[in-house]
């Protein structure tokens, strides 16, 4: 009876240690498996830190190169309007393109026939230079663009009296002659007022001479073009 009793607490005792025992190792497994995961989502923390830092300095490296990029943009669309601004302006100054602004018109025509011969003769067409005079002077007042009966007076425009006419542009023209020229109003109406001038010598001569003053001239462009066989540029 007395072994019976040793036998059943050595069992008792050792059923408590296997349980113990157990426990322990169960424990330990689960904080192993918590550690093991901890771990895991510290190194996916980790690894999308530095995914997040590659994306900034991805992000800030695209910005500076789009800022590159809108800088070059922004000088080369300068330099296409700077060129753009001297193209038309050459454009006018050669005749190339239709303009419109501010001027004078001015009417030109022969004296009533009675007054055309005598001591002087005082045909527009004989006395071409007169024209000519009227030209200068609106060019030295600034005229930024000229026609003559439609036809756009350059540096290139010949005028040669041929008979009763004129040839400008290579186009026959006879009186009476309208030239239109665009500029400061008041300057081209007062430099053909000018007493002295070629229109009061004109109209001492008794030459028809009419001027307006508008706010508002057109004038078309030249369709003769210029053939440059000589003249080349360089650097």
């Amino acid at each position: 009876m007395k072994n019976k009793l040793l036998i059943l607490i050595v069992s008792l005792v050792l059923g408590f240690i296997l349980a113990f025992q157990y426990q322990v190792v169960k424990n330990t497994s689960g904080e192993t498996e918590i550690s093991q995961k901890v771990n895991e989502l510290k190194s996916e923390l980790k690894n999308a830190e530095e995914e997040k830092e590659q994306l900034v300095a991805d992000l800030n490296e695209i910005e500076s190169r789009l800022k590159e990029y809108e800088s070059a943009a922004a000088e080369e669309s300068i330099y296409v309007k700077n060129l753009t601004e001297e193209l038309d302006k050459f454009k006018i100054m050669s005749g190339y393109t239709d303009v419109s602004g501010p001027g004078v018109v001015i009417t030109l025509d022969n004296p009533d026939i009675e007054d055309q011969f005598g001591e002087f003769n005082s045909n527009l067409i004989y006395n071409y230079e007169y024209i000519l005079l009227v030209l200068s002077n609106l060019n030295a007042a600034g005229a930024e663009a000229i026609s003559i009966n439609g036809q756009r007076h350059t540096n290139y425009t010949e005028i040669v009296p041929v008979g009763t006419h004129l040839n400008i542009n290579g186009m026959s023209v006879i009186p009476p002659l309208e030239i239109k020229a665009i500029g400061n109003k008041q300057t081209l109406e007062s430099v053909l007022n000018f007493k002295g001038g070629v229109v009061w010598e004109m109209r001492n001569l008794n030459f028809k001479i009419d001027i307006e003053v508008e706010d508002e001239i057109e004038i078309q462009r030249q369709l003769k073009t210029i053939d440059f066989k000589y003249a080349q540029s360089y650097e």
